[in-house]
């Protein structure tokens, strides 16, 4: 998919939470849930319309809880709104970390993807970085999207919308560089 900013992540879909099933079937797709572990995000769809989401809902955090994936971030999407009564859409919860949306509407679906990408940003850093280390220039360009960069005398100045994931992983090289 590709996102706002231009970038391309990759999305996996799971095999969906189901109440009750038996043991030895939930063994079977353990490896496809387990997924969940590797996420940078967890996109919980629920079907908004049905009279069980509040069950449903709470399978799945179970769920979550027994793989060890219940500390990732999440983003609840309350999906099919458009089969919902007006009194169903007040009965959702709201605000961040939540969208109403509905699949068959192109603006939804493009809130869906600015929602991925804030989630997964880090928010803007600005680095101050000699123009000879090449080697941390490189993994400025591994931990984010460069929105600009200009120069002062030997150094060249970059603001960056970080991947959060990636400067976990990497932004300690960057560290001596920071803007405060």
């Amino acid at each position: 998919m590709e996102l706002p900013s231009g970038k391309e992540i990759v999305l996996t879909d799971t095999v969906g939470f189901i109440q009750n099933l038996p043991h030895d079937l939930v063994a079977a797709f353990r490896a496809t849930l387990e997924e969940a572990n590797e996420a940078d995000l967890i996109l919980h769809v629920v079907d908004a319309s049905s009279t069980m989401r509040e069950e449903q809902m709470a399978v799945v955090q179970s769920i979550l809880e027994d793989l060890g994936a219940a500390d990732k971030p999440q983003l609840v999407l309350f999906n099919k709104i458009d089969a919902c009564q007006p009194d169903q859409l007040e009965m959702l919860p709201s605000g961040e970390g939540y969208l109403k949306i509905s699949a068959f509407n192109d603006q939804d679906l493009e809130e869906v993807r600015q929602a991925i990408q804030d989630n997964l940003s880090g928010g803007t850093l600005k680095f101050r970085i000699p123009g000879d280390r090449g080697d941390v220039i490189s993994v400025l360009y591994r931990v984010g999207d460069v929105l600009e960069q200009s120069f002062e005398d030997n150094d060249i100045i970059f603001e960056v919308r970080i991947n959060r994931a990636d400067y976990d992983k990497m932004g300690y090289q960057l560290q001596d560089y920071l803007i405060q």
